[in-house]
């Protein structure tokens, strides 16, 4: 049989058996998920890298948060209380968009949870929607970095941002960890696979090829402040507690 055709039957096949995931798994009430979040720079495309090889779908930096929360919570309280004449359906708004993320959800290398969701500078509100959707995940990862090193790459990377504003972003994204809370796991030189793969257990890496860990990145004491290393103690500390 002619090799296109060959590859033809794998895609097709390929193709049925994913639709046919998705359906088992957006039918269910709630997902054994995994979320990867923490400020930018700090080792959260790596740490979904590995989670994503033991996921059937998986989702990275979406940036859905103006879609998940466009109605303040207050409103969305009050229309329920006060303005009970306001028939938007918000439980249906948020199917809606459930279906629409599984939908779309890249696949995954593995079968052992259903999704693992990764966003940088995931924040309190967006968080509360992702669990009114799917339940609370399974498990919560936050990454960490210290500020020389984050702000180092974040310069390079956010070539359009100030320092401020850069320096907040790091400070906005450790206080989100009070509310969203999770275990810590701190990005740093000289990890090895090893240290991940004995982090995310339960996960089974076995027979998975692995992406090669390499630290990359430079230190600008001068661009950090006093806020930004309190700060990163002080979740060192919860994280040792």
């Amino acid at each position: 049989m002619p090799r296109r055709v060959l590859r033809y039957f794998y895609t097709r096949s390929a193709g049925i058996r994913s639709r046919m995931a998705r359906s088992r798994i957006k039918k269910k009430p709630t997902l054994r998920w995994w979320l990867v979040y923490g400020p930018p720079r700090s080792g959260t495309t790596y740490m979904h890298r590995m989670v994503k090889a033991c996921s059937a779908l998986q989702v990275s930096d979406w940036g859905l948060a103006p879609a998940l929360n466009p109605i303040p919570e207050w409103l969305r309280i009050r229309a329920s209380k006060d303005f009970d004449y306001i028939k938007f359906d918000y439980e249906r708004f948020l199917r809606d968009i459930s279906n629409n993320i599984l939908d779309n959800a890249y696949q995954g290398n593995g079968a052992q949870v259903d999704l693992v969701y990764k966003q940088a500078t995931l924040g309190p509100s967006e968080y509360e929607a992702l669990v009114r959707m799917w339940g609370p995940p399974e498990r919560a990862v936050f990454c960490i970095r210290e500020p020389a090193g984050y702000i180092a790459s974040a310069r390079n990377k956010f070539i359009y941002d100030t320092v401020e504003r850069l320096q907040q972003v790091y400070i906005e994204s450790i206080d989100s960890h009070q509310h969203i809370g999770g275990d810590v796991f701190d990005y740093r030189p000289k990890l090895t696979i090893s240290d991940y793969t004995s982090f995310l257990q339960p996960l089974n890496f076995e027979g998975k090829w692995m992406p090669p860990f390499r630290f990359k990145g430079t230190q600008e004491h001068e661009n950090t402040t006093a806020e930004m290393w309190d700060a990163y103690r002080r979740i060192k500390e919860l994280a040792a507690s």
